[in-house]
């Protein structure tokens, strides 16, 4: 959650964010309204058409129909014959591919108008399969793509050859056509396109088009759905054709439907993003003189928390206000640094008187507790030697023997207690010996502890190996008291300005302070002692961890052989 904290983010959410939130919602909501809009119009100028078409469509077909109808009246009254055939209805002239007239029972054409270009007798069966409803079916008449309308009454039937061009479907298509990309699509019963605008669209079985399903219910309307072939949105209007149980279609993609200023409309959003996005870096710019250098000085006023005065002096740009605040910051780095330093002789002083409270107290424990035991033991042993080898000195044989295992016990806890007073081995052998030696004898079940030396191997200033060591010490009791470790790492590299140890382990890991004045106030008094000890040689002291993570403790000292 820091990273919303910040001046840009706060900028940002508060001032401009809201700005732009409400330019994209009026935006998106202009578009969704003028989508809306244009999708109502155009639904009712396309069913408007369909319906249009669809009702001149079926008045043809039904005005020859009502030919067909009046012929067969006539018949009634006398048997007809070609001559005559003409003179019946003028009207014959709307079937431009031929008129004739049938007998059913004999299976014959008895007369006919014009120059039929099909058989009509191939439509015996159906007439007869249906007498008194009217017949239309699609053909091909030499080449010429048209319709047979039949009607049969008794044994008499009257069928009529109509081109599409004399239903005038040519002129309708072209009407009905509202873009450069629409389809005119002529459906029959089964739900195949008899008729299109497109060569291949004649043919097509379109029976599972939900605008052609619902015209040949006998409704009409308008439908938006995605085309399987190319997934562009299509608006399609429908409508039927009562007087042959056909269904009218017209379809094209949205896109071409859609206004070029409703197109612009479109673009609202984009143009609202580009002007967001010339914004953000208006924003960015401006607030380069402010946030990065603060940034800086942030991350500098945490290095100078933990000890790192020279941190804050190199200058880190920026406006005059944070120019002061950087001035203000050196000069109480350095006002810090003195009442430190004051800090530091004070804890060094004290440091010393305990150090030295602890040498004489393990050379005492070293050179008349330890010896004195060590006689006691010698005069033991010398007594049990004396001892009669009879049973009844038994008993005091095993008591002496008894003594004996508590005082070597006592010696192994003095010499340990004396090991954590003072480290004879680190004035005597050096520091990394001194180390060894501390690995080895610290330890605790599960755990398994290692050290590695890097560099130039050298003695370095007591204080300072002094330093190294009991920090170690005191990071190998946190890892065995909290960290729940199996693997502990000590890493010691001389380097040509000084020291570094790193101590890591595999444990459990905690939250570290920000700043190393929580140290205390958070428990943590071994690690505030690490601290200070670093810093009181002029040294730096860091930490990085984290729950489940375990903890790495880096050490820098300085100090030349």
């Amino acid at each position: 959650m820091r990273p919303l904290r910040g001046l840009f983010t706060q900028v940002f959410l508060w001032a401009l964010l809201p700005l732009i939130l409400i330019l994209l919602g009026v935006a998106f909501s202009s578009t969704a309204l003028h989508q809306r809009a244009m999708r109502s119009m155009v639904a009712e100028r396309d069913a408007r058409v369909a319906r249009s078409v669809a009702a001149a469509l079926s008045e043809g077909l039904h005005r020859r129909q009502r030919i067909l109808q009046f012929l067969l009246d006539r018949m009634v009254e006398g048997t007809p014959s070609k001559p005559v055939l003409p003179a019946l209805h003028p009207s014959a002239v709307d079937f431009d591919l031929g008129l004739a007239l049938l007998d059913l029972e004999d299976r014959r054409s008895i007369a006919e108008s014009g120059s039929l270009r099909a058989d009509p007798r191939d439509l015996l069966d159906l007439l007869a399969r249906r007498p008194g409803e009217p017949v239309f079916l699609p053909g091909d008449f030499g080449g010429t793509p048209g319709i047979w309308i039949g009607l049969a009454r008794g044994r008499w039937g009257a069928v009529g050859a109509v081109s599409f061009d004399a239903l005038g479907w040519t002129a309708l298509q072209e009407a009905a056509r509202t873009g450069p990309r629409a389809v005119v699509y002529l459906v029959d019963p089964e739900g195949t396109a008899i008729a299109s605008t497109v060569p291949s669209g004649r043919g097509r079985s379109l029976q599972a088009h939900g605008g052609v399903a619902a015209a040949l219910r006998g409704e009409a309307g308008v439908i938006f759905h995605r085309s399987p072939e190319t997934s562009e949105e299509h608006v399609a209007a429908y409508a039927p054709i009562p007087a042959a149980r056909w269904a009218f279609l017209i379809e094209e993609p949205w896109i071409d439907v859609v206004a070029p200023w409703l197109r612009y409309t479109l673009l609202a959003p984009l143009v609202i993003l580009a002007i967001t996005a010339v914004s953000l870096l208006a924003l960015y710019a401006s607030m380069w003189r402010i946030v990065r250098p603060l940034q800086t000085l942030g991350q500098r006023a945490i290095r100078l928390a933990w000890g790192d005065f020279e941190a804050i002096r190199s200058p880190v740009g920026g406006v005059e206000e944070i120019r002061e605040l950087q001035r203000a910051l050196q000069e109480m780095a350095e006002q810090i640094r003195r009442y430190q330093r004051g800090m530091q002789d004070y804890i060094a002083a004290m440091t010393r008187a305990q150090e030295e409270e602890r040498l004489r107290l393990a050379r005492e424990l070293h050179d008349e507790t330890i010896q004195s035991l060590v006689v006691l033991a010698q005069r033991i042993r010398m007594l049990d030697l004396a001892l009669p080898a009879t049973e009844e000195m038994q008993p005091a044989r095993e008591q002496l023997q008894a003594l004996s295992t508590m005082i070597r016990q006592i010696l192994q806890g003095i010499r340990r207690l004396i090991r954590d007073l003072r480290p004879l081995d680190l004035e005597e052998l050096g520091l990394v010996p001194a180390l060894e030696l501390l690995v080895r004898s610290t330890g605790a079940e599960g755990l398994e502890i290692s050290l590695e030396v890097s560099g130039e191997e050298r003695r370095l200033p007591p204080e300072v190996e002094l330093a190294v060591y009991r920090i170690a010490q005191a990071a190998l009791s946190n890892v065995i008291r909290h960290a729940r470790a199996q693997h502990a790492r000590l890493h010691l590299e001389f380097g040509p300005e000084g020291v570094t140890l790193t101590v890591e382990d595999d444990g459990q890991g905690f939250e570290p302070p920000e700043f190393p004045g929580e140290l205390a106030l958070r428990g943590h008094f071994g690690l505030m002692g690490m601290y200070e000890r670093a810093t009181r040689l002029g040294g730096h002291f860091s930490i990085r961890s984290a729950p489940g993570q375990g903890t790495r403790i880096v050490v820098f000292l300085p100090g030349r052989s």
